[in-house]
């Protein structure tokens, strides 16, 4: 699988460019830089692909899933998708059902219901000294 033939590119110049101005208008990118971007963008999502495509068909899948790409990314790149653990996924669910264990709130436990209470406490007493000061 070769993505770097020239109408096979990921990342175009002109949306490249798009993002450099996003970032800041006033500045702008060497061709140079240009070109070495857009290689690094194209090999980055060959080599994920591949290593996931491997992976996929090493399940014994026709189909590649998140858990195949965050593999390699988690591992090699250190690049987390949002919304999905490496634990969750192995225990297996459905993207909707990992999604929602991912983003569960945990439980607020005594010790922390407790120090809240004296943050406010302390606010509260901070915000009627503030009140007494002004008054003199």
């Amino acid at each position: 699988m070769n993505i770097n033939s020239n109408d096979r590119t990921v990342l175009k110049k002109s949306k490249l460019q798009e993002m450099t101005q996003q970032i800041d208008p006033r500045h702008s990118l060497d061709p140079e830089v240009e070109e070495i971007l857009l290689e690094i963008a194209d090999d980055f999502i060959e080599s994920v692909t591949t290593f996931a495509c491997s992976l996929a068909k090493h399940r014994g899948s026709d189909t590649l899933e998140v858990k195949d790409l965050q593999l390699h990314l988690e591992k090699n790149w250190n690049v987390k998708i949002p919304g999905f653990t490496q634990s969750s996924l192995q225990n297996g669910g459905t993207s909707e059902e990992v999604s929602a264990r991912a983003f569960k709130r945990p439980t607020q436990t005594e010790a922390h219901k407790q120090r809240l209470v004296w943050v406010k406490k302390a606010q509260d007493q901070l915000q009627k000294q503030k009140q007494k000061q002004e008054k003199k």
